[in-house]
């Protein structure tokens, strides 16, 4: 199954919230690959970078190394989980008033990845 599809089969409001989402992850650029893992949407640039988990009220937007995120307006929550952070939207418009936040928190994670990505391969040239 690929991403577009998921959405697709998903229930409103999930599926709404999910297409805004993946707009702005795709954003990114055109290094953005997008797959079905574990049966959910990931997202990797430069590795794994996010992934999108349709919950009963909601869709959860987890940014797999979120523990590295900065998160100056305190929007991503561990929820017992060493590594992963997420936030919860439960509508297209609660998403839409976080839009600046949450493109601040896609764009660190993004550049944390390429970071550790070109790192790790010039270790691995020496």
């Amino acid at each position: 199954m690929i991403v577009s599809r998921f959405i697709a089969e998903s229930q409103e409001p999930n599926r709404e919230i999910m297409t805004v989402l993946r707009s702005w992850v795709m954003d990114l650029g055109r290094h953005v690959e997008e797959k079905i893992s574990n049966k959910l949407p990931h997202f990797y640039f430069y590795g794994q970078l996010c992934y999108l988990n349709p919950v009963s009220e909601g869709v959860e937007f987890a940014f797999t190394k979120g523990y590295e995120l900065s998160d100056d307006d305190r929007m991503l929550e561990s929820k017992g989980r060493k590594h992963v952070k997420s936030i919860t939207f439960h509508s297209v418009a609660e998403a839409e008033e976080n839009e600046d936040g949450i493109r601040h928190i896609l764009n660190e994670a993004a550049i944390l990845n390429e970071y550790h990505f070109k790192r790790k391969k010039q270790r691995s040239t020496k």
